[in-house]
């Protein structure tokens, strides 16, 4: 997995609502990898949370007080914002 391919993930994310709400109800990473490959994404479970650490290095508490799941924590960490 490259970031180009997260990122690629994460724009279909953030056009997709379906695939949002998927990802906002996940409970770990496995769920993550689960739905990016159900859609033809092919994410390393170690790169992904790499990156999700680096983000979530980066955020500032108001962002992180936001967070209620894990894939919360990926949508707001990669800035994937919901569209409502």
């Amino acid at each position: 997995m490259s970031a180009a391919d997260l990122k690629a993930f994460l724009s279909k994310v953030g056009n997709n609502q379906a695939i949002r709400d998927r990802i906002h109800a996940a409970t770990g990473v496995d769920d993550i990898l689960t739905i990016a490959q159900s859609h033809g994404f092919s994410l390393s479970k170690p790169a992904v949370l790499r990156a999700h650490g680096e983000a979530l290095s980066q955020a500032d508490d108001a962002q992180l007080q936001r967070v209620n799941t894990w894939g919360d924590a990926l949508i707001h960490c990669f800035g994937v914002a919901d569209s409502d």
